[in-house]
């Protein structure tokens, strides 16, 4: 390994691996480090897509086991706040589902930046350069899938499926007919830019093996791209002959006291929690609070570390007939399980490679008919804006999500579980540090229910959901409640949400991009470090919007915007082949 190269990335994950795989083959080939804290988590059963709810768990080596600090607005509470660790990052440990948002996200943050490579028009050429989609027209006559012309690639690094109406397991059907017979819209391709309605989820897999940005980005490297595993970073290294009042970063510290140096760029693609808690490390940060904690204040950026949003989430379950699924009575049989396992090990397929996929998921607005809209009413206007827009979602449900580790008969044969989660939130979190030992876990406070329109919409989202159990004909197969709240007034509601409520994992914004007039900003629209030379950061952290999806892709996204301001900085030419 060289001590000097031209460009190095910190950071693995989805954005981290799209950046420095794209650097590194463009024709030019410039040397290119990519430094990850884990392992390079090449075990086959990570991969195994049927895990998809519980890898992180199966397998604890591949994430960083973080937690938030008590909640205010949850009686206390910590949550778990797990995030990605090896190459892969949060791509290996997350739920699989691949959602781009809605087009007015995009617009929303392109106005917002005043940069229009964020708007949707932009961002969906952006997503079919990464994206191959495996999905087969099964002809069905009400086309309850169905591909919208011109919205997809089906020949990038990132393998992707979408399941047809035939392929989709047992009692899904009446999941999607219970919805529509709702009043719930019916979504053909969630991905085309209207995110709206009810639609088959598409996924990161292929031929019964989970994808990630390392198998998609990292699995042919060029000699010109080195790997360095388990390896931290403790800070970015400064140039310190600059006159006072210049700041140039040059490289990397590790945790062994080695620097690494970049002639040209030091790239951060940490995540949301760790790129804040590496800057304020370094030195980049609101002064008064490195000064705290001994630590030379390089750049003051008031706003590292602030405005963490994140989504939120609960879980609802009934017990059913067995009309509606089979899945109960195979996850508790031990000879199924042994047997579906052993045939993944073999050959990748079999029930390992398809079971607990083929999900619907819900992007839905509530009925101003039905619903209040007077915490709506009092957002600002860019905001309200915002969600008013036909395709910009308020919840999301997920139906027949993740089963219960344990299951009493008595319920019901089955289990059905319903996610239910608030997008748009309007609370807001932080990331900060608690002293400048690099070891040290980061101090992370989601804030979560602090906004009256989040509390607002969380119990009107509940009422939705349940409603939409109890009303439609889908009323039939319901045996009981096992962990749904009373919905006989917004408090009883709001109680059971405190107690139930958990972080989905999206968190973005925690070193935001601005116009170069707001103050608020950390990185400008290319994503370099206000008032640092030679560092930029390329990751959710940036994201001055939480995109209304599951942020695994725009994850991938921002790797490959960053990829292309990078490009157009330093003249990179792509190279011609679609995969790397």
């Amino acid at each position: 390994m060289a001590e000097t190269y031209d460009f190095i990335v910190v950071g693995a994950g989805n954005s981290g691996a799209v950046i420095a795989a794209r650097i590194a083959n463009s024709k030019s080939r410039p040397r290119v480090l990519l430094i990850e804290a884990g392992g390079d988590n090449q075990d086959d059963d990570l991969y195994r897509p049927c895990d998809r709810f519980t890898n992180v768990y199966l397998h604890p080596e591949i994430s960083f086991d973080y937690s938030t600090v008590p909640q205010k607005h949850l009686d206390g509470r910590v949550l778990g706040y797990l995030r990605g660790k090896g190459l892969g990052g949060s791509s290996l440990a997350n739920f699989l589902g691949y959602i781009r948002g809605a087009a007015s996200d995009y617009n929303t943050w392109a106005h917002m930046v005043g940069d229009d490579a964020y708007s949707w028009e932009n961002v969906l050429e952006r997503y079919k350069e990464i994206e191959a989609l495996h999905f087969e027209d099964d002809g069905d006559e009400e086309q309850w899938v169905k591909l919208k012309d011109g919205a997809h690639s089906f020949d990038g690094p990132l393998d992707l499926e979408l399941f047809s109406r035939k392929q989709w397991p047992k009692g899904t059907d009446i999941l999607m007919k219970a919805a529509r017979d709702y009043g719930w819209p019916i979504n053909r391709d969630q991905n085309s830019g209207h995110l709206v309605g009810v639609g088959s989820v598409t996924t990161t897999t292929y031929r019964g093996r989970r994808t990630t940005s390392s198998s998609a980005f990292l699995a042919r490297t060029p000699k010109n791209l080195d790997i360095l595993t388990n390896t931290t970073v403790h800070r970015v290294l400064f140039d310190e002959t600059l006159a006072k009042g210049s700041c140039q970063a040059i490289g990397v510290v590790l945790s062994d006291g080695r620097e690494i140096r970049a002639n040209k760029e030091t790239i951060l693609s940490l995540g949301t929690i760790d790129t804040p808690k590496l800057l304020l490390l370094s030195g980049i940060g609101p002064v008064q609070d490195l000064q705290a904690l001994g630590i030379h204040c390089r750049q003051n950026l008031p706003n590292v570390g602030k405005e963490l949003i994140d989504h939120s989430y609960v879980v609802l379950r009934w017990g059913t007939t067995s009309e509606l699924s089979d899945r109960t009575a195979f996850e508790f049989d031990p000879k199924l399980v042994a047997a579906a396992r052993e045939q993944w090990n073999k050959d990748f397929k079999g029930p390992d490679g398809t079971r607990h996929l083929g999900n619907l998921i819900g992007f839905l607005k509530l009925d101003p008919q039905k619903y209040s809209t007077e915490e709506l009413d009092k957002l600002d206007p860019q905001t309200k804006n915002w969600i008013a827009q036909e395709d910009t979602p308020q919840f999301e449900v997920f139906l027949a999500g993740a089963l219960p580790s344990t299951w009493d008969k008595k319920n019901g044969d089955e289990a059905l579980g319903v996610a239910v989660m608030l997008m748009n939130p309007q609370s807001r979190g932080s990331v900060t540090i608690k002293s400048k030992d690099p070891n040290d876990m980061p101090v992370i406070d989601v804030n979560f229910l602090a906004h009256p329109y989040d509390r607002k919409t969380c119990v009107d989202s509940l009422r939705e959901v349940i409603g939409f159990i109890k009303s439609s004909h889908l009323s039939k197969y319901i045996v009981q409640a096992v962990n749904v709240p009373s919905v006989e007034s917004d408090e009883e509601i709001l109680k059971w949400v405190k107690t139930n409520i958990m972080s989905v994992l999206h968190g973005v914004g925690t070193v935001k991009m601005g116009r170069d007039d707001d103050p608020s900003s950390c990185v400008d629209t290319d994503m370099n470090v206000r008032g640092v030379k030679g560092l930029r950061v390329v990751d959710l952290s940036v994201c001055p919007v939480i995109t209304n999806n599951h942020t695994q892709s725009t994850a991938y996204l921002v790797g490959q915007l960053g990829y292309k301001k990078v490009a157009e900085a330093y003249g990179l030419q792509e190279i011609a082949e679609a995969r790397l």
